[in-house]
């Protein structure tokens, strides 16, 4: 009877915290979300942000702008991270309500969930600290409050210092400190200092955002996930061992990503058709898959077009007893264009000529032909 008591008497001590922390975050959350986003900087760089992406977006609608290959994944990232930001508040939202159920294990998991889909926002961190500290989880406590504190510190370093937001920041930056404190009682941890090329690439460690370029965050020691994301680079992962003492450092290369579209040719007399890119065959640069060096797959047809690197590229027909075709033509990443090319036969041309209308070293050229030098890029047709 004794046990049973003290049994009930844990869970309702634990259940009570819980509902404490649901009301702090119920209380706080209206004004998290007023006042902030899960960009860094303060809410007027948030909104000039958005009045840009708006803007461009109309621009886009009303003429039809071509996108270069970076701001076409540079907008996609973007849709992509406003999905994720929506799917965290719903997360976060039913933590609270499953905490309200005293179904804390619940809204505990929701609210890492909620974290690990938006770790730009610092809310859910400290959140998932407050039910890792209800229910007794100092691991999962130290790795939340940890990131709370990595994350207050980068928006105090990019907010100005008469913005309305380092108040809030410099309060979450104090109650992480002496929670950590006491936290590196019960576990052993570690500094990671991570640099990554190019600067321009995010990292995150452990699903927390740590910073651009570079970055530190206190770990438990042991094995840890470092992944990078960046625009126009493939994003990376490798595990890196935190150790007690001095910072462990980790430096990751991204490679840049390799673009490709698809090309189809449509020639008449085709038959006996040598087809050059940049002056080289096609059959010596046929693979088994694409490369940004020139490497293409394929045979030029609707059914089975050449795929290879989205770049500007130097297409070339020869047949002999026909003139030379030459154009510049660029590939766009994802798209597939079309090129319709006619062929003249040498001898038809010479039979068009005016008897005084030739002129001398120019043999097989005539008035407004292609004669040797590089012609206007061939209209490209894209097909869906």
């Amino acid at each position: 009877m004794i046990a049973m008591t003290n049994s009930w008497r844990t869970w309702a001590v634990r259940g009570g915290a819980c509902a404490v922390a649901a009301l702090l975050w119920m209380a706080a959350i209206p004004k998290a979300y007023a006042e902030d986003s899960p960009d860094l900087g303060d809410r007027a760089e948030v909104e000039r942000k958005k009045a840009e992406r708006e803007a461009l977006e109309k621009q886009r609608a009303s003429m039809k702008i071509e996108e270069s290959d970076e701001q076409r994944e540079s907008r996609e990232r973007q849709e992509a991270k406003d999905k994720r930001t929506k799917s965290a508040q719903d997360k976060a939202n039913q933590a609270v309500q499953a905490a309200n159920k005293r179904q804390n294990d619940k809204g505990m998991a929701l609210m890492e969930s909620a974290w690990m889909t938006d770790p730009l926002q610092p809310e859910y961190p400290r959140f998932t600290a407050e039910f890792a500290k209800a229910l007794q989880k100092p691991e999962l406590e130290f790795r939340a409050w940890s990131a709370v504190k990595t994350l207050c510190k980068l928006n105090l370093a990019s907010l100005g210092p008469d913005s309305p937001s380092r108040e809030k920041y410099q309060d979450m930056l104090d109650m992480a400190e002496p929670r950590l404190e006491f936290l590196r009682t019960k576990v052993s941890t570690g500094v990671l200092q991570v640099q990554v090329d190019p600067a321009s690439c995010e990292i995150y460690v452990e699903g927390a955002y740590v910073g651009v370029g570079k970055g530190e965050m206190e770990l438990m020691t042991g094995e840890r996930k470092v992944e990078t994301h960046c625009v126009g680079y493939k994003d990376m992962m490798q595990f890196v061992v935190v150790r007690q003492g001095d910072p462990s450092n980790a430096k990751i290369k991204c490679d840049p990503i390799p673009y490709f579209g698809k090309l189809v040719l449509k020639i008449d007399q085709g038959e006996g058709v040598t087809t050059y890119l940049d002056d080289v065959p096609t059959a010596q640069r046929m693979g088994d898959k694409p490369t940004k060096e020139g490497t293409i797959t394929g045979e030029g047809t609707k059914e089975k077009p050449y795929v290879l690197a989205a770049r500007r590229w130097v297409l070339r027909f020869q047949k002999d007893g026909y003139d030379r075709w030459h154009r510049r033509i660029e590939v766009r990443r994802d798209q597939t264009i079309l090129i319709d090319a006619h062929l003249e036969s040498l001898t038809e041309i010479e039979a068009d000529k005016p008897a005084t209308g030739a002129t001398p070293g120019k043999e097989g050229a005539t008035p407004g032909k292609d004669s040797g030098k590089d012609s206007k890029p061939a209209p490209a047709k894209p097909q869906k």
